[in-house]
Formats: C-alpha cells, structure tokens, sequence
C-alpha cells in the first residue's frame, strides 16, 4: 500500500493528458473508427514472443513496428485498400491467406489460426445478429461503456474472458472493456461526449499493466512466481497463479484510483490503467520480465 500511495502521488497533470489510447490516422470518420476498433479487440492478445524467438514485427514504410500499434496499422492498411473489411459479409469467410498478407511481418504473428477463428465468429455474428455492421450492436448500448461491454460479451463467445477459480466463476473481460474505453476515446477525439458508466469498468488485466505494477513496487511475486516469470517460463491458462496475477492486477489499480481520486475526482479505473500502459512503452534498464500465457483473452 505505501508503494500504491507513492505512485499515486507521483501522477502529474501531464500523465493525465496520455490517458487515451489512440493509434488512427485521423482521416477516418467516427463511424468508421468504432467498426475498426472493435475489429482490432476482438483479436488484440498475445503479441509476445517466448525468449530467443524473434518478435513479430511489420514495416511501414521503412519503420519497424510490433506490438498492438502494428496490429492496428495493419488493420487500417487492409481498411484503405478494402472498404468492405469491417463488414460482416467479408469477415465471415476471411480466409488464413487474406489475413496472412493482412498481418505479414517477418514472422507469423502468434496465435494465427486462433485470430481467424475470432475475425470468422464476428462476422458471423455481425451477419446473423446486427445486419452485417457493429454500428448496429453499438446504437443498441446507448452510449453506455459497461453495457457496450456486456452486448460485446454476450453476443461473441470469444470475448467471454471468465475462468473458474476453486469452483467460482469469475470475469476479467479485458478485451470487452478495452472495446468500450477505446470507443469513447474515439467519439472523443472526433468531438462527441465520452461513453457513460466508464467509472463501473476496471483494469483490463493483461500481461503488461502487471509488468509495470511490478516495476513500482505495487505488485510484488512471492519467490517462486518471480522465478517462473523472470526465467520466461510459460504460466498456463487458468492455473491460480495466471488467474491470482490478473486479480490483484484489477485490485492494484482499483487501490490507485482511490488514491488518485483523492486530487483528481474523474479518474476512473480505465484512466489508470491507460496510465500505466503508456508508461509500460518506455523501456528501463533491468525491467523484471511479464509473464506469458498463451491465451485470446489478452
């Protein structure tokens, strides 16, 4: 608890400004961004690469990139070239050449087939359920983040991020969540007021927001997880300690938020964690290792 009050402490106006989560170029409409957004969640997980293996990575235009930034340029490069990506239609019958040029980089992108099986489900649901088009499902939240989030969930079993733990069922629905804070840092950015009920979301549990935690002191591994995760050993889907790692995730930034609220009363756990994120992307020198679990829940 001290190192959450230091860290707390330390968040200045500045980190407030780095909150959202944009990667877009800004020609695309609103409409169109919410449909890639939710297109780019519903396959944004496992973007590692186990230790001596090469990272996936992608040039543009001279520049190399990985990570979800590549994800979502890919993303928009098949978007310029195709109008009809985002629809339902095209989606539904994706096949693994179409989505292997849409993703080429130097080595194939982890969890391939597993994504194609995602992109499929969605344009499946999108056709049966929403007329092709996820402007269809959005209208139907209005303008809610958490019932974006529950829509999202309910209707595309992919994004149904629950595990049981000693015999309880438990939900982190990192990816449906992320989809609705992205969404409305998108109508915000083109204008519009931002999703309601972003207060009733909490940390999107990934592999790096533990990371960073870590780095501040907030999270600490007992000896033998710290050794598991600092020796790049795989932690399996589901074990207590893949599901402990993400549960006191949610709770360390639910702890920070109290904290920040303290001095900035809009700040919800989403803000936080999009904190955290950013920091995540500037390296340190002897930055303790995440940890990998192969999964499509983050």
């Amino acid at each position: 608890m001290g190192a959450v009050k230091r860290f707390a402490s330390e968040i200045t106006p500045e980190d407030l400004k780095k909150t959202d989560i944009s990667f877009a170029k800004p020609r695309w409409s609103v409409d169109e961004l919410i449909q890639l957004t939710f297109v780019f969640n519903s396959v944004i997980y496992c973007l590692w690469a186990n230790k001596g293996e090469e990272k996936w990575k992608v040039d543009f235009d001279g520049e190399l990139l990985d990570g979800s930034i590549a994800l979502f340029k890919c993303f928009e490069g098949e978007l310029e070239r195709n109008p009809a990506f985002l629809t339902g239609k095209y989606l539904v019958s994706l096949t693994a050449d179409q989505l292997g040029e849409i993703l080429k980089g130097n080595v194939v992108i982890p969890l391939f087939k597993e994504r194609l099986v995602c992109l499929n489900e969605v344009g499946q649901v999108l056709n049966s359920r929403y007329g092709g088009s996820f402007l269809n499902l959005f209208e139907q939240a209005d303008g809610d983040a958490k019932k974006l989030a529950e829509l999202v969930i309910e209707n595309f079993p992919s994004f149904d991020d629950s595990s049981l733990y000693n015999g309880q069922k438990i939900g982190f629905y990192k990816r449906a969540q992320l989809n609705s804070k992205m969404i409305s840092d998108v109508i915000v950015s083109k204008g519009g007021r931002e999703l309601k009920s972003l207060d009733k979301l909490t940390a999107f549990a990934d592999y790096k927001i533990p990371q960073i935690l870590r780095r501040f002191g907030v999270l600490v591994y007992t000896q033998d997880l710290a050794e598991k995760v600092d020796s790049y050993q795989l932690i399996d889907k589901d074990t207590e300690e893949e599901l402990e790692i993400r549960a006191n995730t949610v709770w360390a930034v639910e702890y920070v938020q109290h904290e920040v609220q303290k001095t900035y009363q809009f700040f919800t756990a989403p803000h936080v964690d999009n904190l955290l994120w950013n920091k995540s992307q500037r390296k340190v020198t002897g930055e303790k290792p995440y940890h990998r679990t192969l999964t499509i829940a983050y």
